[in-house]
């Protein structure tokens, strides 16, 4: 193998750190130059290592929990809030699950309540009509946190925009893309997808990115 061969092979972890998480695939990140992981709607991830948590979200919300005492957090990525829903699950697409898996892992991985640091990102308005889920998602998660005594430290929410996210549980680090039309429609299209598929069965803490 010669110097370039071995400048360009990067590391993997061999395995995602916890062992609910091994389905989850491991990806190289030239950019971050860090391990990267993606969630996919539905889905959540746990981690303490230095490796970044991506996804994407339209009308879902992501919640980015982690123990700034020993930094082990993750995210979840849900597509509807529990109420109002034609047909409630345990499944993680519904939020209060979601919020539930996410923080009952964390917890089970040494995090304590007392020393969450907790970010909210998504809820984008994608079908631009009177039938918001974005914005009832957010709800949602405000409701849920505010009920559960735990503060909101970053949000960026709303609008009428898709968002890539990448967050390192480690540091904390959030950083939040604005997706052009073309990529709106994309994630849009998948969520109606996503959608159907279910009824058939503060700020500165939070860094932009081009």
């Amino acid at each position: 193998m010669n110097t370039k061969d071995m400048q360009t092979r990067t590391p993997v972890h061999s395995l995602p750190q916890y062992p609910e998480f091994r389905h989850v695939r491991q990806f190289w990140m030239p950019k971050r130059k860090r391990v990267a992981v993606k969630v996919v709607a539905g889905d959540y991830y746990v981690s303490s290592q230095d490796e970044v948590i991506c996804t994407v979200l339209g009308s879902c919300v992501s919640t980015c929990i982690r123990d700034t005492t020993i930094g082990v957090g993750g995210i979840n990525h849900f597509l509807l809030p529990d109420a109002d829903c034609d047909i409630l699950s345990s499944s993680n697409r519904y939020g209060v699950f979601a919020m539930e898996q996410l923080i009952n892992a964390i917890i089970k991985y040494g995090g304590q309540r007392e020393n969450f640091e907790i970010k909210v990102v998504g809820g984008g308005n994608m079908m631009a009509g009177a039938n918001d889920i974005g914005q009832r998602n957010i709800a949602f998660v405000q409701q849920f946190l505010k009920t559960e005594g735990l503060a909101v430290s970053a949000l960026d929410v709303g609008g009428l925009q898709a968002r890539r996210i990448q967050y390192i549980a480690k540091t904390g680090q959030l950083m939040v893309q604005k997706l052009k039309d073309s990529n709106n429609e994309r994630t849009m299209a998948l969520e109606l997808e996503n959608q159907r598929s279910i009824q058939q069965q503060t700020n500165d803490d939070i860094e932009l990115f081009d």
